[in-house]
């Protein structure tokens, strides 16, 4: 569904966090990236939303160029971007907020209205809440209420940095559980991920990269089977090959 051809991509004129960049998102899947700090993940989730401007290589969209459309564009295209800090308006409610992540759909108040229970159905504490600020709510319930946001107006495509952020163990446990459901209703999944076991848990597709680049790129099942040479990799970089004689 989404691909990422040599991007280069950097804050600074002349200093690329990105420095060569291709993967792909499958669609109906989940594809993880992981590595260390630093190594351009957040990046290249802001590139792919159309936050930063890649100085080279290029964006593609069922095969398509997106590299000109503007962030609005991508939204209403299916691409929605969950960000490592939350999204959300502390000073609005609960309520309030989701309104805002159905945006797309003001002009349709009953499909509004239908998408908001659903979201209501999935985060049921949330529903409880309704009527409190964001200012009100626990880290915990701040990330699920930023991910619920995003699901108001039904994505295609859902770019995540970090969803577990700030949450307990039991809170995480449930999100990555919401996330695994996700391919099933028709939404792909790029997730960027620190937490390495529960990413590659329920990745199909696993991309470790390092250094602005793909060190390696394997199913999630492989990364399970070789999680110690993974954490090696992102601690020291790939070991390389011996000459041959």
């Amino acid at each position: 569904m989404l691909e990422a051809r040599d991007l280069a991509v950097g804050y600074r004129e002349g200093i690329d966090i990105l420095q060569g960049i291709s993967l792909e998102a499958a669609p109906g899947a989940i594809t993880a990236i992981i590595g260390p700090n630093g190594a351009g993940k957040s990046t290249l989730l802001r590139c792919l939303f159309g936050l930063l401007p890649p100085r080279r290589g290029d964006v593609l969209l069922e095969g398509r160029s997106i590299d000109d459309w503007s962030t609005d564009r991508r939204k209403a295209a299916g691409i929605a971007y969950l960000p490592q800090h939350n999204s959300t308006f502390p000073h609005l409610t609960i309520e309030e907020n989701l309104k805002l992540g159905g945006w797309l759909l003001r002009d349709d108040r009953a499909k509004l209205r239908e998408r908001m229970e659903y979201v209501y159905g999935l985060f049921p504490i949330l529903a409880e809440r309704r009527r409190a600020r964001a200012t009100d709510l626990s880290g915990g319930q701040l990330r699920m209420l930023s991910v619920a946001k995003e699901l108001v107006t039904p994505p295609r495509l859902l770019l995540v940095d970090e969803p577990s952020v700030g949450m307990a163990p039991i809170v995480a446990s449930e999100l990555y559980d919401l996330l695994v459901r996700l391919p099933g209703w028709g939404i792909t999944v790029l997730l960027v991920d620190q937490n390495i076991t529960d990413a590659i848990r329920i990745a199909e597709r696993v991309y470790l990269i390092g250094e602005g680049r793909v060190q390696r790129t394997e199913s999630g099942a492989w990364f399970q089977d070789h999680l110690e040479e993974v954490i090696r990799e992102m601690l020291q970089g790939p070991v390389p090959e011996s000459p041959r004689a």
